[in-house]
């Protein structure tokens, strides 16, 4: 069986954990001072508070990374000329699509409903299907745009961890509605999709929970999360085991020397 991840894709995302690692201990040689905003949790572990504190930002600095990877692997499955990242696109429609988009806004802000992303959909295309004569034009970012002609199938991703804060997530549904809305007008594809994508559960084993999310995508269809996300992007069953492992065989090659840079921060 053929990998998911081939080897050059593997070297370029060992790379990026590399580099994120190198930064890390290089800054283990100064030690950062205490931070914690809790005095009683720094009463008992300001011996290990500097240590923490670097776990804490590789752990931040890493999340920024996975989008990078993220583009690795949708470049391998899907072909270089099929995505797009980190892209501005001017988006245009008409008026009444525009405002069925802030009506179904308004809506999960008031809590007047739970994001229903089939039911969001076929509104969409409705309004797009009976437009107006009236457009607007805005400029949105996008993180990923995936498509596939053989399959008629496109795709646009807002890539988050699995905690945004509270006021990105409204605007990233309604740039995802636009999106919708502009595949639709663009391609005519059979199969368009515009999903939040969370790159892992940070609650697992248990089910991810997460109200300020759930209040605008629905579980079921408007949210790619961990596994799902990344065997999506990369068109396989073993992505995401295979991913893990990449993370896990450099950690486990350079278990002594990431030891001996971060154990200088325990304060003797």
């Amino acid at each position: 069986m053929s990998k998911s991840i081939p080897s050059l894709a593997e070297k370029q995302i060992t790379s990026l954990i590399d580099g994120i690692v190198n930064r890390y201990l290089e800054k283990a040689k100064s030690k950062p001072k205490a931070n914690s905003g809790n005095p009683f949790v720094l009463a008992i572990l300001k011996d290990f508070e500097p240590l923490l504190h670097r776990i804490h930002g590789l752990k931040t600095s890493l999340g920024s990374e996975l989008e990078k990877i993220a583009e690795i692997i949708a470049l391998n499955a899907w072909g270089k000329s099929n995505i797009r990242r980190n892209f501005n696109l001017e988006v245009e429609l008409p008026q009444n699509v525009f405002r069925e988009i802030d009506t179904i806004i308004n809506s999960l802000s008031n809590a007047k409903a739970l994001s229903n992303y089939q039911n969001e959909k076929k509104q969409i295309i409705k309004a797009c299907n009976n437009p107006s004569k009236e457009s607007e034009r805005h400029t949105y970012q996008f993180d990923l745009l995936l498509e596939d002609s053989s399959t008629s199938e496109i795709v646009l991703l807002e890539m988050k961890g699995p905690d945004p804060n509270t006021t990105e997530v409204p605007g990233a549904k309604r740039r995802l509605l636009a999106g919708l809305a502009w595949s639709h007008f663009n391609y005519g594809y059979s199969k368009t999709d515009s999903q939040l994508a969370i790159y892992y559960n940070n609650k697992h084993p248990k089910p991810y929970k997460n109200p300020k999310v759930h209040y605008y995508f629905d579980p079921n269809g408007g949210i790619l999360l961990g596994k799902e996300f990344w065997n999506f992007l990369g068109k396989s069953d073993n992505t995401y085991i295979e991913l893990l492992s990449i993370f896990e065989e450099y950690g486990k090659n350079n278990k002594k020397r990431i030891w001996e840079g971060f154990s200088k921060l325990v304060i003797k």
